[in-house]
This record gives structure tokens, sequence and C-alpha cells, in this order.
């Protein structure tokens, strides 16, 4: 009783998710280690761009700085080749405020699973989720896999929407989230139908803590906060201090800047100073593009908008947690996406990485396209 009057309260007192929520969430911190990960000023700095973008289908057109002032943006950063060549600030924040992930969060578990599996806590990403979770031992759960917890088509019902009994407000203000997640119902074939649906994230947070013998949090710092040079210490929001189960869909909280030098981790394949740290053969199945069989075909072809304006296009997809662009027959970019406009967009064919974050996602429709132009621009 006390649980759902906790959650109510939340619900109405702190209504639509806000970028400072994490000052009302119990927070995990995620340690830095003692070495920082230079990101030194490029020698040019670079030539700033006019955006072209569309809000409501009306085009619009301003300099990068105009957009990213209007937009309610906090931190737009470009680093190319290691460099920084863009970095800024606006609407109250600076270099040391704390930004939250949202959905960011998602491809940064993708990256815990991979090195899970890497260490061999994880067999394969074809294993049935009931390997792990004895709960889905049970008719239709145990034919979902991993895979599908990773690529959005587990077959689960989810709700999206603010209100009070909607899954997405179960699963963003709930105080006991692995019960909320093992409390799912089956809607869909696995593997036949994209709906993204935050119970995905929960579940692997569950899979990972089991196989790992840690919390998230403590084993994000451990793989690959520390080990990547972060320039300060993050936290991850918890569903609450009795329960301590990081949020695995949107909670990670931390600088632009060490949002950043994640991207250009990933951008070098996971590879820093001669050492490993996110398997690179999983950076590169993780992001390219899946092959089109007929699951990925079926359910890339039945998304509902706005999420086929981009992955149902002829370029666009949605891989293991991360979002993708086919820019031409050879190269692709990639990105992880968060509600509010929070964005790691990562231009292998450019050797950068733009991070956009903001406290909401201004009069813009689509902000990737805009942030494709940026990387387009650079030379």
């Amino acid at each position: 009783m006390m649980d759902t009057l906790t959650y109510l309260c939340r619900c109405v007192c702190w209504n639509i998710p806000k970028i400072d929520d994490y000052k009302r969430f119990a927070n995990a911190p995620i340690a830095n280690g003692s070495t920082i990960f230079p990101l030194e000023a490029a020698p040019e700095k670079m030539l700033l761009p006019t955006i072209s973008w569309k809000f409501r289908g009306q085009p619009k057109q301003a300099p990068l700085p105009d957009l990213l002032a209007q937009t309610g943006t906090t931190a737009c950063i470009v680093l190319q080749h290691g460099q920084v060549r863009y970095e800024a600030y606006f609407n109250g924040y600076q270099r040391t405020s704390v930004n939250t992930s949202f959905s960011v969060a998602k491809s940064m578990t993708s990256a815990l699973v991979g090195i899970a599996i890497a260490e061999g806590a994880i067999h394969s990403v074809d294993d049935p989720v009931a390997r792990y979770l004895p709960a889905f031992d049970q008719q239709g759960f145990r034919q979902i896999t991993l895979s599908h917890l990773l690529q959005m088509c587990s077959g689960l019902d989810y709700r999206e929407g603010v209100f009070p009994w909607t899954d997405d407000a179960r699963v963003y203000y709930g105080l006991r989230l692995r019960d909320q997640a093992l409390k799912a119902r089956l809607k869909e074939e696995p593997g036949t139908v994209y709906h993204y649906n935050n119970y995905n994230l929960l579940l692997l947070g569950m899979v990972l803590e089991k196989t790992t013998g840690q919390q998230v949090p403590a084993y994000f710092s451990e793989k690959i906060w520390q080990p990547m040079g972060a320039e300060a210490s993050a936290s991850w929001s918890m569903d609450s201090r009795r329960s301590g189960f990081a949020k695995m869909e949107s909670g990670f909280n931390a600088l632009a800047i060490d949002f950043a030098r994640f991207g250009q981790l990933c951008l070098q394949n996971g590879q820093l100073n001669g050492r490993s740290i996110i398997p690179a053969d999983w950076m590169q199945e993780s992001t390219s593009r899946p092959v089109h069989t007929a699951d990925t075909t079926t359910y890339l072809s039945r998304m509902t908008p706005p999420l086929c304006k981009w992955a149902g296009s002829p370029h666009g997809y949605y891989k293991y947690l991360w979002w993708g662009y086919q820019t031409d027959p050879h190269n692709f970019d990639y990105f992880a996406l968060g509600v509010k406009g929070q964005l790691i967009y990562i231009s292998p064919r450019k050797q950068a990485v733009i991070v956009r974050f903001g406290k909401k996602w201004g009069q813009i429709d689509w902000w990737p396209e805009a942030l494709k132009q940026i990387a387009d621009s650079l030379t």
C-alpha cells in the first residue's frame, strides 16, 4: 500500500520526466578512475554550419548556435579525431553541470552486455531469457531471447504514455522494477514485431545482475567508466533505496564531456591505448545494419510513427539498443537517443562524435538529421 501511494505521489507531484529528476531519485554512484583520458582542443575550431530542419513539417534554417540556444539545449560537443572542435553550453548549464541520459542509457547497457558475453558471464545473445531468469520458463516466454530484448522485438506488451497506469509511468516511477518486469505479459510472437519497450531493459539489467554478481552501476564503473578515463564520477538513478535496482531504461547521469568520452570509446570500437574495453566485434555487431531476414523485415516494416520515419526508412535501422543510418553502401553513422533530444551521434566516416543534451526536444522534428548535417560539414 505504501509503495502504491509513493508511486502515485511521484506521478502526480513529479509529473512528466524532467532532466533534473536524478535529484529526486536515489542514485548509485559510478566512480571514475585516477586517470582522465585527455580530450584536447583541436588546432582549428570547426566552421559552424547553418542547419536546415523541419518543425511540424515546415522548413526552418539557422546557424548552429542559434538552433541550439532556441531549442532548450544544455550542451553541444563535437569531437573529431579525438579532439574537441566545438564545445558550448546553453540555458544556464556549464561544463560541470550534470546531464541525465534518458534512453541514451540503453546504448550504454548494450556495451555492458557485450562485455559480459566476452567475459563468459553471458553465453550468447541467442540464449533464451529463461536460461537466466527462471520466471520466463513458461509457455510462450521460452521463445524470448536476449537478442529479442536488444532489438525491441520481445513480444511483451507495453503501453506508452505518461498517465499513472501506463507501462511508461510504471517503469519510470516504479519502486520495485524487478517485480514489475516479471509481471509483463506476452502480446505478440517474439521476434516478429518491433515494439519499443522499456521492460526489455529491466530484464537485461536483471540478467546482468545475475550473471556478473554485481549491481549494474558498479559493473559499469569497473568495466567502462574507470578504464575509459572519465573526467568525473557519475550516477545511475535507482527505483528506490530499498529495492536498489538501476533504472536501466533512462537513469544514467554525468557530465556532457564524459558522455562524449563514451562516444569516442565507441568510435574507437571500444579500444583505448591498446586495451579492449568494449569488444570490437560487439561494437560492430551492435551498431551495423541488421541482415534483412524475414524477422527483421517484419518488425521494421510494422513500426509506428514517429519511429518509422527513421528506422523504417530505406536508410535507417535499429540494432542492439543503437539507432543507425546507412549513409552510403559502405558507411553508416549510429547514435544513442533519449527523450528531450539527448544524443550521442557517432560518425565513423568523419571520425566524429557529436553530443547534444537538452532540457527539452525543442521545435525540431528529428534531431539526428540536424546532427548528421554537423557531421557532413566536417572536413
